[in-house]
Parts: C-alpha cells; structure tokens; sequence
C-alpha cells in the first residue's frame, strides 16, 4: 500500500522556516533600532513574548508618534519591508474599531502615506494614499441582512481562522470560491491564507472586510494555490482522504496537497 503524504509535517516544516527567517528580520530590526536609540525595547516591552511582539509595539509606536517615524522606517527599509503593511494594519484597525485608530491613522496622514480616509454613502470607506487608492466595505454590514452570516460573524472567533471562515462562507452562500494562496506582507514574508471570492470581491473575514479583488491583490500579492466551489469540494475532500493522512483545516489540506501535486 501507498504511503500517505503527512500533511501536517510537510505544512509544519514549511511554516518553521518561514517563521525562523522572519524572526531574525525582526530581531536584528530591534537590535539595530534599540542601539540607535541607546533603549533596550525587549525591557521596555515587559509583556511581548518574543521579538515579534517587540517588533509590532515599535511598528504602531512610531506611526502613533511620528517623531520616531522616519529613522525606524530607514532601519525597514534595510530589509525590503513592503509599505503596503501600513495599509494593511490601518484596514484592520478600521474594520475592528481599534481602541487606537485614530491615532494610527492620524500618524500615517503626518507621514505622508495616507493623504485621506472617508466614509462613503454606501457604509464603504475609502483610502487615498501614496501606495494607491482603496475602497472597501465592513464584513458585518455587506452581509447584514444574510442571517446566518451576520449571526456567524458576531459569534465565531474570526482571527486566524480564515481557512474555517472561508468554507463556511462557500458553504452558506452555495456560490463563488474559496481561494487559498500565499500572500506576503512586513518583509514580503509569505504565509497561508483562505478568502472567499464572489464576482470580482473579496470577502477576509478575518479583517472584517469585503473588497475588490484587484484590491486586495494590490495590497496582499496573493500567490493563488487552490481553488474551491461547491461542486468540486467533496471530490477534493476525498482525494486528500483518499492520499493524505493530515489534522489540517479542510481548505488548508486541500491547498497544501495540490501544491505538492503541481510542483
């Protein structure tokens, strides 16, 4: 008999070294910015749990507070750090209501990256700014009136559980995709991702947030591996049972399997 492919090992061994490389981009970015300020940030940063943490308090520090802006944005710059993660942390801010919104994005229109933020007339907001212009809709008022999903989003843990957000998304609306790819952000680092997709939109319910698929492939660059509908899904479903032994979300095992397939 055939061995059966260990999804979670092969998952496991490629988010491992993902992860290993960005965190040495974020540890050597500390280090270099806690001696330009002669401040070591992990004692200032009691609570972080590792340099990620670290490095994500710097990051909305020095947006909040643009003084410190332009010499911590130098020492990114040093590592290929994609600008449009200022987008991405504004969207996600707006879209949950962040305790600390305002001041985020008030920091972004000193500095130049964002010269606009407005409400439209259809519960949209709008974003104009150096890295380009961006129009988006709250996830929770675009399926207001769907139950089933307004209940959904209100209820379920929506963070970093896109993989479940998505297939629930294409099996209550029984129409579009789920799409799963890699995307890049920060340092142009690339991670696992599931979105539902529909007539040109996005729907990430882990942001909240419903946009145009150009959009969204502006900002997120994604890297599509797998595509689902509802009349594909149960063949794909058997076909990973049928060749994997894996504890993966189903969308996840899904992507994974198909990527090993077509390399």
């Amino acid at each position: 008999m055939k061995e059966k492919v260990d999804l979670d090992l092969v998952c496991d061994n490629w988010e491992a070294e993902n992860t290993t490389k960005q965190m040495e981009i974020f540890k050597k970015v500390i280090d270099e910015y806690s001696k330009l300020c002669n401040v070591d940030f992990r004692k200032e940063n009691e609570f972080a749990h590792n340099d990620y943490e670290v490095f994500d308090s710097l990051f909305q520090l020095t947006v909040a507070q643009p003084q410190f802006f332009e010499e911590f944005h130098e020492i990114l710059s040093k590592y290929a750090f994609n600008d449009k993660t200022y987008l991405d942390y504004a969207i996600k801010k707006i879209t949950k209501n962040a305790s600390n919104v305002q001041a985020f994005v008030d920091g972004l229109i000193d500095v130049g990256l964002i010269n606009n933020i407005y409400d439209m007339e259809d519960n949209s907001v709008n974003i104009e700014s150096c890295l380009g212009k961006y129009n988006f809709f709250f996830a929770n008022e675009y399926y207001s009136e769907n139950k089933e999903i307004a209940t959904y989003i209100q209820n379920a843990d929506l963070n970093r559980n896109c993989h479940v957000n998505t297939l629930f998304l294409l099996k209550s609306l029984k129409k579009g995709e789920a799409v799963t790819a890699k995307c890049s952000i920060m340092f142009n680092d690339l991670y696992y991702h599931s979105y539902y997709r529909w007539d040109g939109m996005i729907c990430d319910l882990n942001i909240n947030c419903v946009m145009s698929e150009q959009d969204y492939s502006k900002i997120y660059n994604p890297q599509i591996i797998s595509v689902v509908n509802i009349e594909n899904l149960e063949e794909k479903q058997n076909r990973v049972k049928s060749n994997c032994k894996s504890t993966l979300e189903e969308l996840l095992e899904i992507a994974v399997y198909e990527e090993i397939l077509n390399k």
